[in-house]
């Protein structure tokens, strides 16, 4: 029994235009992101069709959750949406 299910599969992230698409080379894996007026992200399509030929590592939900991941880091690294910032003041009421 080797290590490889310790390792993190690998999961490529890429900007068009308005969308951040998130696949899992090597399978058909994929789910389409995009910015909200609020600046949320939600995913707007997905795709978990299993190929002939295509043994997955992964579950489908557990690639959700890494794009998730990976998605919101990238919305992030272009400014998309912004850290959260912790609130100083108790029950939204300020002093």
């Amino acid at each position: 029994m080797g290590l490889s299910w310790f390792r993190i599969p690998k999961i490529a992230v890429e900007v068009a235009g308005s969308e951040i698409i998130v696949r899992m080379p090597g399978t058909s894996f994929n789910v389409v992101y995009e910015k909200t007026d609020d600046n949320q992200l939600i995913a707007n399509s997905f795709s978990s069709r299993k190929g002939p030929d295509e043994a997955h590592r992964v579950s489908f939900p557990q690639f959700l959750a890494l794009a998730w991941i990976a998605a919101n880091k990238k919305a992030k690294e272009i400014g998309w949406i912004g850290e959260e910032r912790p609130s100083n003041s108790r029950s939204g009421v300020s002093d």
